[in-house]
């Protein structure tokens, strides 16, 4: 496919870093960039800098909701990140461009394109194409057109997508001015697969059709929780230091109501009950299912990220982590691993005995940055059971657990999904290195009440 011009979107970061990553881009014959010097939403909301378009922020946009992005309004970080991205889709139309790319300025390319093939099965009516996207549904709810095509549903990370001349001229009849939203929240709503029905009322046109690759061919230099544009200035990420990171209250702490904590944290499909139809078994005994909500796993990497990383507490197996201990987290997770995990290990494993009336846990948040520990060895674990829960899929490339003796890599693409099995016996495993950007997971050894070291209940 012909790309006529790239657009990065750039608000901090030097130009020449930009040029050097875009110059690794497999584009046949070359194409033409601009840099766009990005709208400055907490300028523009201060009025130190000017209007590049008569706008209104949307006035509806928060409401009483368990999502976290729900409850809360437009960051002036979100409204400039959108005003951005449609500066770059009125400047591609009106330009005559066909074709064009996005990106935004912290975009990683993972090293591989989509294939030939892949472009050659979009369908003509397209109007967008995600490259990074990250599914907020199963792909059983969405359209899979090919090994690495589907219509999506709803969706979010727009660090680099192609837009049609089609899906310009349909993303500047919206009524986006008039209701200023965070654009990975816009384009579903376009499509009309937002979970929002006010937020597709606003802008749903039937016309638009939004596909993404399965695949994920970029990522993001920056973490969501600690230096996102849209969450906090430019100036407070230029002089972040790592040593005095920003600070504030923790909706995940708060656990004085754990039906709320339940039911804004906990996956519905898990707390449902219907076991069987959320899980995936890739190896014997390997189970993997939906855990935790996007909420909890933005707030825990969040939290994590405003301690000290410990990078020695393991003998054998080091790892750069934080206890769940530490960060204030121990008896909230304990009570998550007896209220829902434990109920789904006795199904999955039939277990029987009054051992496993109560579990302990150890638990920790990992992470594993591709320029320092990206990896970890095989090895067993000290515990009955273990899970891994993945907190932000599609943040790196490469990692994910490998079972040496299945010869099984398991990666899950969807946030929250946890991976359940036994501990230190059959189950020798290791993580694979991450090649680009930070994994993060967060561990679990459990044991029952026969495991030397158990701990007695926490709450």
């Amino acid at each position: 496919m012909k790309i006529d011009k790239i657009y990065v979107i750039n608000l901090l970061r030097d130009n020449q870093h930009i040029i050097d990553k875009l110059e690794t881009l497999p584009i046949e014959g070359g194409c033409e960039y601009f840099i766009l010097d990005a709208t400055n939403g907490w300028k523009v909301a201060s009025g130190e800098e000017k209007k590049k378009f008569n706008f209104k922020v949307a006035d509806w946009w928060k409401i009483d909701h368990e999502h976290n992005f729900y409850n809360r309004e437009v960051t002036p970080g979100e409204m400039g990140c959108g005003l951005s991205h449609y500066e770059c889709v009125k400047l591609g139309y009106d330009e005559g461009h066909e074709t064009i790319l996005i990106l935004e300025e912290d975009f990683i390319y993972n090293g591989e394109w989509p294939s030939k093939e892949t472009f050659e099965q979009l369908p003509d009516d397209w109007s967008m194409f995600n490259f990074a996207r990250r599914g907020l549904w199963s792909e059983n709810e969405e359209q899979v057109l090919g090994d690495d095509l589907v219509r999506v549903g709803y969706s979010y990370n727009n660090q680099a997508y192609l837009v049609s001349r089609k899906g310009m001229k349909e993303i500047l009849d919206s009524d986006y001015l008039n209701n200023v939203i965070v654009n990975d929240e816009f384009y579903p709503a376009l499509h009309g697969t937002h979970d929002r029905q006010d937020a597709i009322d606003k802008f749903y046109n039937p016309n638009f059709r939004y596909y993404a690759t399965r695949k994920e061919y970029f990522g993001q230099e920056s973490n969501p929780s600690r230096d996102s544009l849209t969450e906090f200035t430019p100036e407070y990420v230029r002089e972040l230091d790592t040593n005095t990171p920003y600070k504030r209250d923790f909706n995940i702490l708060d656990d004085s109501n754990w039906e709320e904590w339940s039911n804004r944290y906990i996956n519905p499909q898990l707390m449902n009950g219907e076991f069987d139809l959320i899980t995936d078994e890739p190896a014997p005994h390997v189970y993997v299912f939906p855990l935790f909500t996007k909420a909890f796993c933005d707030e825990l990497i969040e939290l994590g990220e405003q301690q000290e990383w410990t990078h020695g507490r393991h003998a054998f197996y080091p790892t750069t982590d934080n206890l769940l201990d530490v960060l204030g987290m121990k008896n909230i997770y304990n009570r998550v691993v007896n209220d829902y995990v434990r109920p789904y290990a006795i199904d999955r494993f039939e277990l029987e005995g009054d051992t496993w009336d109560h579990l302990s846990d150890e638990s920790f948040i990992i992470k594993y940055p591709f320029d320092e520990q990206a990896h970890l060895g095989v090895h067993h674990d000290f515990s009955n059971i273990t899970t891994l829960v993945n907190l932000n899929p599609g943040g790196f490339t490469g990692g994910g657990t490998y079972f040496p003796k299945y010869k099984c890599l398991v990666n899950p693409k969807e946030i929250g999904m946890a991976t359940l099995h036994p501990g230190n016996i059959t189950h020798k495993h290791g993580a694979r290195p991450t090649t680009s950007g930070t994994r993060y997971v967060v561990v679990s050894f459990i044991t029952n009440s026969d495991h030397k070291g158990f701990e007695p209940k926490q709450y």
